[in-house]
């Protein structure tokens, strides 16, 4: 998981302007009476880490908890976002406050879809609808056990905004023939890279290696370095490495 601050510092200031609304709202509601009902829900319901004994008082306290160089350790971390996720539907505030865990990673997206300019957006909007779709699968997938919530819920957004914006190419693009038909053009985006690697891995059925099933969407799909994974899972980069070319063979075979 990106450390809670990172990589905010390089947007333009309409992006900046956004991301500083977001981090003044969350220091106001993640510290009233509601923020310390919702972070009861969350400590009574994780069992693998004790957040009473780290002294938890609210929500703000616990994303605090999810940044790098807290008290927890990268697998503590994957496992507190896990819980988050399934909890969601409890209480509208942990559904926020993986939002707000989750925003430096909201940011990679957009840079890596190059905040929509490929379409004409403005990198203002484009974040805007990015915020807007992570919530929405948040609250789509609330209450879904996922080990790699971060993960997967940032790869689900790459993956909608692509498809959107795929969508709003063909829409400009869209030409007549000669006889005044519609001439859909060619994509000349890469396929989803997680189609045929999904389809690959179902195959492997219940023999698949969750560390090597991790490392693989990782890096191939995700992009990220097994350095990155080793932050968002806890597995050493070594290990994921490792992991992650084995069960590359295997789908080459």
């Amino acid at each position: 998981m990106a450390p809670h601050g990172a990589g905010m510092n390089h947007t333009t200031n309409p992006t900046q302007h956004q991301l500083d609304d977001l981090r003044s709202e969350w220091q106001i509601v993640s510290r009233t009476k509601e923020a310390r009902s919702a972070v009861a829900i969350v400590i009574d319901a994780h069992a693998e880490v004790d957040l009473a004994a780290l002294l938890i008082r609210d929500l703000a306290d616990l994303v605090v908890l999810l940044e790098p160089d807290s008290a927890l350790n990268q697998l503590a971390r994957a496992q507190v976002v896990a819980t988050l996720l399934r909890l969601a539907p409890l209480h509208h505030l942990i559904g926020r406050a993986l939002l707000q865990t989750l925003l430096p990673g909201v940011v990679s997206v957009a840079r890596r879809l190059h905040w929509g300019a490929s379409v004409g957006e403005e990198p203002a909007v484009f974040l805007a609808d990015l915020i807007t779709a992570t919530y929405e699968l948040i609250v789509e997938w609330g209450g879904q056990q996922r080990p790699y919530a971060a993960p997967d819920l940032l790869n689900a957004l790459r993956c909608r905004m692509r498809r959107r914006m795929d969508s709003m190419r063909r829409d400009a693009a869209l030409s007549l023939d000669d006889e005044g038909r519609p001439i859909e053009p060619v994509s000349s985006e890469d396929p989803d890279p997680w189609e045929s690697l999904e389809g690959m891995l179902r195959e492997l059925g219940e023999s698949l290696d969750p560390v090597g099933a991790a490392a693989l969407y990782g890096r191939e799909v995700l992009g990220y370095s097994y350095r990155e994974l080793a932050v968002m899972t806890g597995v050493s980069a070594r290990t994921l490495s490792e992991a992650g070319k084995a069960m590359a063979r295997r789908i080459l075979r």
